[in-house]
């Protein structure tokens, strides 16, 4: 019997373990190929002289139904959209303090991220990253509505802002870990929803999936450009700015800083299983990414490294 497909591949109603694996597979190579992660980052010149933002499918949101997921408790789907829906927010916050940081070593990216401000500190004009951004958190609402019924009060992120030191390259570099490190989590977030819904639920997902790719591909391919740390090194700082924020969720007790804990400590082990296994796909498929990013190929992009401290 020929199996149904969509965006992750072929699927049953009660997938196992290995299905869900393969679909997270097929998801990564549609959204994650070597290609689509050169283009992102290569689309980052074109950003700085004439913005663009990347324009969504549509949706058809009267088409979502709890019945579009598949392999998952509906409860647990529905908590974890609750928590994705927090983790977007406060965008405004989050592009100004990246504004911050940016600013003084790199003019173009801190634009692409926060804008223009006025010189009372007052937002002239959003960034692109802004402007792609704070789409997720009202798509994901209207997910999380179609689903239960029910509109979700979330509780957003605190955001510490700007907050220098001494060492400004030191300050941007932490800063773009950081980026980094919610970026990717957002993207395994988002795959694993994927992987377990059909439909246009799984397409709805699919538009802030994509944003945060692309977002990801850039501020990995500009920190590689910037910066001399070794791979695995910065996957490790990454990695433990991630986790330092996992241990920190108990204090805030929220849907969004919980979205992990929680996935994994489900009553069913095998999910948070998967959730760790699209963390370590991404990674490799970045480990296997990393021969494109050479020192030709990101100085024909950025310019030389020594723009950046100039």
């Amino acid at each position: 019997m020929k199996l149904a497909t969509d965006l992750a591949g072929s699927f049953t109603a009660n997938p196992n373990y290995l299905q869900i694996r393969a679909r997270i597979n097929f998801l990564i190579d549609r959204y994650l190929s070597i290609p689509t992660l050169s283009g992102h980052i290569a689309d980052l010149p074109s950003q700085f002289t004439n913005p663009h933002q990347r324009p969504w499918e549509p949706i058809d949101w009267q088409a979502i139904s709890p019945d579009q997921i598949i392999g998952v408790d509906p409860e647990m789907f529905a908590m974890i959209v609750a928590g994705a829906t927090e983790i977007e927010a406060p965008i405004r916050q989050y592009s100004q303090e990246s504004w911050g940081y940016m600013q003084a070593l790199h003019p173009q990216m801190a634009y692409f991220m926060g804008g223009e401000q006025h010189p009372d500190g007052s937002l002239k004009k959003a960034g692109i990253w802004e402007k792609e951004e704070r789409q997720h958190a009202p798509a994901f609402s209207k997910i999380y509505y179609h689903l239960t019924g029910s509109k979700i009060q979330p509780k957003p992120n605190t955001v510490l802002g700007y907050q220098p030191s001494d060492d400004t390259m030191a300050d941007l570099y932490q800063h773009t870990v950081s980026r980094i490190s919610t970026e990717w989590g957002a993207v395994s977030v988002y795959l694993w929803l994927m992987a377990h819904s059909t439909g246009a639920l799984q397409q709805a997902i699919a538009q802030p999936l994509q944003d945060e790719v692309n977002h990801l591909s850039k501020f990995w391919g500009f920190s590689r450009w910037a910066f001399p740390t070794p791979f695995w090194q910065q996957c490790n700082d990454v990695s433990k700015y991630l986790f330092d924020i996992i241990r920190h969720q108990k204090q805030e007790r929220t849907h969004g800083q919980d979205l992990i804990q929680k996935s994994i400590a489900a009553d069913e082990l095998v999910h948070g299983i998967e959730v760790i296994f699209v963390f370590t796909r991404i990674i490799v498929r970045f480990r296997e990414w990393q021969p494109e990013l050479s020192n030709s190929f990101l100085h024909h992009l950025l310019g030389s490294e020594l723009a950046l401290a100039a």
